[in-house]
C-alpha cells in the first residue's frame, strides 16, 4: 500500500516540501519531439562522464603516489578535508552566493530531467520537491514511480536514470562555452601600463609615485607627453633625479605592474589551457595559488574592459561556478556506484545483458563489486594525502 502523500515532512533533520504542481510542466516538456533524442543523448553522455571521472581518479592517484607526490600532498593538507565537499559555506573555497545559486540550479535541472524523460516514456511521477536543512536548500527530487521503473525495459529505465547527470554535463558545457565567449571580449581597459602596486613613502624610502598620488589600479598613459609604449624605450626620460610628468587614468585594483600585452596574454592562456591541460579545472578562482592565473579574479579584473561593464565579474564568476558544480555533479553521479544514477543504470544494463545467462545473485555481485572497488578508490584519493608521507 502506498504511503500517504505529505506535502510537508520533517525527516532526519531535513525539511521535505513536496508538490504535484510541476507535473503539468514535466508532461508538457515530455511531449516535445526533441525530448526523445535528448534522452538518448543523455544516455550516451553518461559513460563518457563516468570515464572522465575515472580518468581523473587514476591521474590524481598516480600523482599522489609518484616521486612528486609529497609536494602535492602537503598542499592538499593545507586546504583541509572540507575542500572535498561541494557545499557552499562548508567548503571554504566555494563562494556562498555563486555556489548556492549554481548548486540549486544544478539540482533542480538534474531532478527535473529525470521527470521529463520519465513522462515522455509514460512513466508516472508521484511528486517533486525541495530539501531544506534549516532554511538552506540542500537538494531537489522528483519521485518517479519505483515499481514502474523496475519493470520497464532496460533502454527506457536507463534513459530516465541518465537524464539527470546528462543535463548537468550539457549545462556545464554551455556554461563554459559562454565563459570562453565572454572572456574573449575582455580587453585591456587602456593602452597604458597598469599600476598594480606603489611603494609607500617612508623615512627610509622616498617614493615619488606615492607623493604624486598614484594609486594601484591606475594606468600610466604617457611620460613627459610621450606615449608610454615609446617612452619605455627611452631610458633618458626616467633617470634618477629627472622630473617627469605622467598622464594617468584611474583603474580599480592591483598588486603588481602589468602591461596590456600581458593582460591579453592572460586571457588567451586561460582559454587555451582548457583544451590543453587540466589546470583551469583544478585552479578555481578562490584558491590562493590560482589568483595570479585566472584573468577574471579580483587581482586583475579592474584592468579589463568588456561589453558587460561593471557586471563582468558577476557574470564570469556565476558562469564559472555553474560550469564547475554541474560538471562535478555530472561526472560523480555517472560513476557506476550503486545507488548513484550511474550505479543504477549500470545495474540495469548488467541484468539486461546477463538475463538468462547468469544467476541474479551473480549479477548483483557484479554491481556490488564494482561499487566497492570504486568507493575504495575514491576513499584512497580523499584519505591518501592524510595517511601517507
Amino acid at each position: 500500500m502506498e504511503p500517504p502523500y505529505k506535502s510537508v515532512e520533517f525527516k532526519y533533520g531535513v525539511l521535505i516540501l513536496r508538490t504535484k504542481k510541476f507535473q503539468f510542466l514535466m508532461d508538457r516538456l515530455g511531449r516535445y519531439r526533441i525530448t526523445g533524442p535528448f534522452a538518448w543523448l543523455m544516455l550516451y553522455i553518461m559513460p563518457v562522464a563516468a570515464g572522465f571521472a575515472l580518468f581523473l581518479e587514476f591521474v590524481n592517484l598516480s600523482v599522489i603516489f609518484s616521486p612528486q607526490g609529497a609536494a602535492l600532498v602537503q598542499y592538499i593538507r593545507s586546504l583541509t578535508p572540507t575542500v572535498n565537499l561541494l557545499i557552499p559555506g562548508i567548503n571554504p573555497y566555494v563562494p556562498i552566493v555563486y555556489g548556492w545559486l549554481a548548486l540549486i540550479v544544478a539540482l533542480v535541472v538534474h531532478e527535473g530531467a529525470h521527470g521529463v524523460v520519465a513522462r515522455s516514456l509514460g512513466m508516472p511521477v508521484k511528486s517533486a520537491g525541495l530539501l531544506f536543512l534549516l532554511i538552506l536548500p540542500i537538494g531537489a527530487f522528483v519521485e518517479v514511480d519505483d515499481k514502474v521503473l523496475k519493470v520497464a525495459r532496460a533502454r527506457d529505465s536507463t534513459r530516465v536514470l541518465a537524464a539527470g547527470a546528462g543535463i548537468n554535463f550539457v549545462l556545464a558545457i554551455l556554461s563554459v562555452a559562454l565563459l570562453f565567449n565572454i572572456v574573449s571580449t575582455m580587453t585591456p581597459a587602456s593602452n597604458g601600463v597598469g599600476v598594480l602596486s606603489v611603494y609607500q613613502n617612508s623615512t627610509s624610502l622616498y617614493s615619488p609615485a606615492d607623493v604624486a598620488g598614484i594609486k594601484p589600479g591606475d594606468f600610466i598613459l604617457s611620460i613627459n607627453n610621450v606615449r608610454i609604449d615609446s617612452a619605455l624605450n627611452d631610458s633618458s626620460l626616467y633617470r634618477p633625479g629627472n622630473r617627469v610628468n605622467l598622464t594617468i587614468t584611474r583603474g580599480f585594483i592591483g598588486i603588481q605592474p602589468i602591461t596590456p600585452s600581458t593582460l591579453r596574454q592572460l586571457v588567451g592562456t586561460y582559454v587555451g589551457d582548457f583544451t590543453k591541460t587540466a589546470r583551469p579545472y583544478i585552479c578555481i578562482p578562490t584558491l590562493p595559488r590560482c589568483q595570479d592565473y585566472v584573468p577574471f579574479s579580483d587581482q586583475y579584473i579592474g584592468f579589463y574592459a568588456s561589453p558587460f561593464g561593471g557586471a563582468l565579474p558577476l557574470v564570469l564568476n556565476l558562469l564559472f561556478w555553474m560550469y564547475f558544480i554541474n560538471f562535478n555533479l555530472a561526472i560523480f553521479n555517472s560513476l557506476p556506484i550503486y545507488p548513484l544514477d550511474g550505479g543504477q543504470a549500470f545495474d540495469v544494463t548488467v541484468k539486461a545483458l546477463g538475463k538468462g545467462r547468469l544467476k541474479e545473485t551473480t549479477l548483483n555481485r557484479i554491481t556490488t563489486t564494482i561499487s566497492i572497488l570504486l568507493v575504495s578508490m575514491i576513499a584512497l584519493l580523499l584519505l591518501g594525502p592524510y595517511l601517507i608521507f
